[in-house]
């Protein structure tokens, strides 16, 4: 709650001078003041004492208020989420000439109605109104309603902000389509939407083929052989589940670009988008978010699991602060929470220009490697995401300003690639189809 107390507005100056104005003719018109004149200026010190205690009772009632604020929608990003205000006068006062502006998020954008109206609250009365905004994801706060109350000549006037219930809300990330054509592609290779299979040790029958001197006798399929008197062996399938943690890396620049559009949007969308593919086909999952603080979605798979990543995701803060663990240091630390035999490709999504992160992630990369996990370093360029609204001469211009860190970007890059690190960098428009076919090119090589 923040209040500013009670303040005179220019209307109060404006009869004082009236009333001055009044009293100074008067002096120089009859060398004295008057009665009537007299009369005048206690009618007005009247009204702004009875003003003034108005304001004061009024400024004690807006404590009492009742005020929800309600979503009527569901607050996925990007969506047109109607915001509801409800007040209601429980006493026996009435609040005469009371404006409120409810706060909303500087991320929101305001597409219908208004976040601010002005009312007059009877005694025992309410009143509610409604406006759009279109949200973006991650946490958002609203900073409360500001309430200003007047007297009926507007006098004085008395502001405070009070913060109702839900001050804090998440908005979920839309998972990021899956391209079609890719897909019908992957579907006719086999690398559909189902569970992924593949050869080895399993429970399944997949094929017969002819026995080759060294392979295990007990495969050996005998009613076969007294058919054909020719040894054939079984072979059988298993399902070629994955382990797969996607690292999200919150900075600075991975905020850049138009609000809707950025490297972080793109990071949370396309995390949610393929666990969503990798969870349907079986694979172990799991997301973590560096920022001011570390988000986990914890590891696991199935629908819960894509619940859980989704409710992480919408915890990615905008507040830019800075991370108190490296990149390298976090994907080492979450290696040592998976299970025991379980080879993992970590997929860190970064705007990485910094090389001291470089450095740990050469070394968290080196140790993992011989864990038997992989690590592929997913550098966005953000001034791909900027670049990408300019046309004709604005494009130049801005690609000569910022050639410098395009420079940096490929330094980094060839920097981590020499010393064995697996890195790609990508604009908005490739980033998702180049994950997952990295990710099915490394399925049999993981399982």
């Amino acid at each position: 709650m923040r209040e500013s107390g009670i303040s005179a507005t220019s209307n109060l100056y404006v009869l004082l001078g009236l009333a001055g104005l009044l009293a100074s003719l008067d002096i120089w018109l009859n060398k004295t003041i008057t009665a009537y004149t007299l009369y005048i200026v206690g009618i007005v010190i009247a009204i702004i004492l009875g003003t003034r205690l108005l304001v004061e009772l009024s400024a004690r009632q807006i404590y009492r208020l009742e005020i929800r604020r309600e979503f009527l929608d569901p607050l996925v990003e990007k969506n047109k989420v109607r915001i509801k205000i409800v007040f209601r006068n429980n006493s026996s006062i009435p609040l005469f000439y009371v404006s409120i502006n409810d706060l909303y998020p500087s991320l929101f954008k305001l597409v219908e109605g208004s976040n601010t109206v002005s009312a007059t609250l009877l005694p025992y009365s309410g009143f509610e109104y409604e406006y759009i905004v279109e949200t973006i994801l991650g946490k958002h706060t609203f900073h409360g309603l500001e309430i200003i109350v007047k007297d009926p000549l507007g006098l004085f006037n008395y502001k405070t902000t009070i913060d109702p219930e839900k001050k804090i809300v998440n908005i979920k990330p839309k998972p990021a389509a899956f391209p079609r054509r890719v897909l019908s592609v992957w579907t006719r290779r086999g690398l559909g939407m189902g569970k992924a299979r593949m050869r080895g040790l399993g429970q399944e029958f997949y094929e017969l083929r002819e026995y080759f001197p060294g392979d295990d006798y007990r495969l050996i399929d005998w009613k076969s052989f007294a058919r054909l008197r020719k040894l054939y062996v079984k072979e059988f399938e298993r399902e070629a589940n994955l382990s797969v943690v996607f690292v999200i890396d919150v900075s600075p620049d991975s905020m850049r670009g138009i609000i809707g559009s950025t490297p972080l949007e793109d990071m949370a969308r396309i995390s949610a988008g393929l666990s969503k593919i990798l969870l349907e086909r079986g694979d172990w999952v799991g997301v973590v978010i560096r920022g001011g603080k570390i988000v986990r979605s914890g590891y696991g798979r199935g629908r819960i699991h894509f619940t859980r990543i989704i409710n992480s995701l919408s915890n990615i803060d905008w507040d830019i602060k800075e991370p108190g663990i490296s990149l390298g240091e976090l994907i080492l630390n979450e290696a040592s929470k998976l299970p025991r035999r379980a080879k993992t490709l970590f997929f860190v999504l970064t705007t990485l220009l910094n090389k001291y992160e470089a450095d740990e992630l050469i070394n968290a990369s080196s140790k993992l490697r011989s864990l038997g996990h992989l690590v592929f370093i997913v550098q966005l360029i953000p001034e791909l995401y900027e670049e990408k609204y300019l046309k004709g001469l604005e494009s130049a211009i801005f690609s000569g300003l910022t050639l410098d860190r395009y420079v940096l970007s490929k330094q980094i890059r060839e920097y981590l690639g020499r010393r064995g690190v697996k890195v790609v960098s990508v604009g908005p428009d490739d980033i998702y189809v180049m994950i997952y076919r990295l990710i099915e090119s490394y399925r049999a090589v993981i399982v």
